[in-house]
């Protein structure tokens, strides 16, 4: 059975770097080919090399064999040899500063499956609560909250236990998540449950919010036990906070902000909670993430005569006026960029030229 390819010819560019840029994709199936393309006023070469491949991704509207042919070494390199360092780093460099353009990267490796690598890859979203905040002066975990994700659907399965951490809990951090020294001192160690833990997560890739909390107070138990860190038990980490700012720059990333951009229901969250919260940011994780999951591999011949994977072209588009207050809360967000980017905001025309 020969399986359904498509060839796709990427390419991106921007004049000033940072500046006004463009990309364009070829996709080729068969004899049909499909030309799409697109830009930003304010960009740099990179982001429009990542771009292209991204979008010519979503052009596709079944599963099939994707080939991607371009001339970036920054999305070669990038997509075969720096992800999976950066992916056990919490998406961070070697240098631990966070991996420039995440939300293009992270876009572009939930759709892109690599030889030998499924799509569906399994994934675990975690969240802890801890005594304090500070795993290096000795605070201990208390809580994991895990819910699984495969094929991007919620399987049900969960991991949760509360622990005793065998020293006192903060009252700044008991404020936060309610748990006291006497309701986990009947709880079993972070040793008595390790291996179920680590047989729950293991070959998983986790998604955390604020990945370096967790990950470090997880090493840091992991440590006192001589036992493999994260890095040797999972597949990487996707950290939404990360990502969140890369997509939402100068806006409140915190869980409470995202589950009101993206409509999910956190009515029940009064304190923080491992389960809840890690319930909560897999709704959002999906929420933020969603178009992403087209290319799965198909041993499917195509019919004879199939019609080309992509798209069609769109309909006419109804154009609909933002309203007063739409108009005024879109000011108040170009507001907040222009201090956080210390007035380059170019939406605002407060930005220096490039050079």
């Amino acid at each position: 059975m020969s399986r359904e390819e498509v060839d796709i010819y990427t390419d991106g560019a921007c004049s000033g770097n940072p500046g006004p840029g463009g990309w364009g994709a070829l996709l080729r199936f068969g004899t049909v080919e499909k030309e799409i393309c697109g830009g930003e006023a304010a960009t740099t070469n990179n982001r429009m090399e990542l771009l292209a491949v991204i979008e010519a991704l979503r052009t596709l509207k079944r599963p099939v064999r994707a080939r991607v042919h371009t001339d970036s070494q920054y999305v070669q390199k990038g997509i075969s040899e720096w992800i999976h360092a950066w992916k056990r780093r919490g998406w961070r460099t070697a240098g631990r500063q966070p991996v420039k353009n995440v939300d293009l990267w992270q876009t572009l490796d939930a759709a892109w499956m690599p030889l030998g690598r499924k799509n569906d890859m399994r994934k675990i979203v975690l969240d802890t609560e801890t005594t304090g905040l500070d795993w290096r002066l000795g605070d201990r975990v208390i809580e994991i909250g895990c819910v699984e994700i495969v094929g991007r659907k919620l399987s049900g399965r969960r991991f949760h236990k509360y622990l005793n951490p065998g020293r006192p809990i903060e009252a700044g951090a008991q404020a936060v998540h309610g748990l006291t020294d006497e309701f986990l001192a009947d709880k079993p160690k972070f040793a008595d449950i390790v291996a179920e833990f680590v047989d729950f997560i293991r070959g998983a890739e986790l998604v955390i919010h604020n990945a370096a909390f967790d990950v470090g107070f997880l090493n840091s138990e992991f440590g006192l036990l001589s036992a493999e860190l994260l890095d040797q038990v999972c597949g990487g980490v996707i950290d939404t906070l990360l990502l969140a700012r890369e997509m939402r720059p100068g806006r409140k990333n915190n869980l409470n902000a995202l589950c009101i951009e993206y409509g999910v229901d956190n009515s029940n969250r009064q304190l923080h909670g491992a389960l809840l919260d890690a319930e909560l940011l897999a709704e959002v994780y999906l929420a933020m993430t969603r178009g992403q999951e087209s290319l799965a591999m198909n041993l499917d011949a195509p019919a004879e005569g199939a019609a080309s994977p992509w798209r069609g072209e769109r309909p006419q588009l109804r154009v609909i006026a933002a309203s007063p207050a739409e108009i005024a809360a879109h000011e108040r967000v170009l507001a907040e960029i222009s201090r956080e980017s210390k007035g380059r905001c170019l939406w605002l025309g407060d930005a220096a030229p490039a050079g």
